[in-house]
């Protein structure tokens, strides 16, 4: 079995995930130094600040993908669209389970 992971949002690169973290680093080591003078500080996890950042970037993706939907349409148009029927039952059973019982 083979998985295949890809981005929802062709313009996201790992230069600015990374340019992310380093601005998120060096605004956790500002509020780190503030809170340090104020004598509170909340410090989060790599793992908190993927979610967050993933939830940024999850936000603010079109909720259509405009390039997506006019190359299936140029498809569909031109006679050249094919659906991969042996890809779509897979997909059908894992995300629809009920639809078998």
């Amino acid at each position: 079995m083979s998985m295949e992971i890809s981005s929802t949002r062709g313009d996201v690169s790992l230069s600015s995930v990374v340019q992310t973290e380093v601005r998120e680093e060096r605004e956790d080591l500002r509020t780190e130094n503030t809170a340090k003078a104020d004598g509170d500080s909340v410090k989060l996890s790599q793992q908190a600040r993927l979610l967050m950042e993933a939830s940024r970037e999850a936000q603010a993706a079109p909720d259509v993908r405009q390039d997506k939907v006019e190359a299936l349409r140029r498809q569909v148009a031109d006679g050249t669209y094919q659906v991969d029927s042996r890809l779509l039952a897979e997909h059908l059973i894992r995300e629809e389970p009920g639809l078998f019982r």
